[in-house]
C-alpha cells in the first residue's frame, strides 16, 4: 500500500515538473523536498545508490522552479520519475 502511495506521489512530481512554468512555485518546491527527503530516506535505510537518483530528482525539480530547467535533464527525469512510478504502480 505504501508502495502506491509514493507511486502517486511521484505522478505528482511528475505533474509539478510538467508544469513548473504554470503552478505556483511552492507546489513545485514542496515535490522537489519529497524528493529529496524520500531519497535520502531510503538511501540511509537500504544503501541504494538508486535512491540516491531520487534527490537528484528533488534538485532538479527545485532548479526548474526558478526557471533553471533545460529540455533534456528535464526528460531524463521525467523517464526515470514515470517508469519508477509505473513500475511500483505494476
Amino acid at each position: 500500500m505504501i508502495i502506491k502511495i509514493l507511486a502517486i506521489a511521484d505522478i505528482l512530481a511528475i505533474i509539478a515538473l510538467l508544469g513548473s512554468s504554470l503552478l505556483p512555485q511552492n507546489i513545485i518546491i514542496l515535490m522537489g523536498l519529497y524528493l529529496i527527503i524520500k531519497g535520502l530516506v531510503f538511501t540511509l535505510l537500504y544503501r541504494n545508490i538508486i535512491s540516491f537518483l531520487d534527490s537528484v530528482c528533488g534538485f532538479y525539480l527545485i532548479l526548474a522552479a526558478f526557471s533553471f530547467a533545460h529540455w533534456i535533464p528535464t526528460t531524463i527525469v521525467l523517464i526515470y520519475l514515470g517508469q519508477k512510478a509505473f513500475f511500483s504502480l505494476v
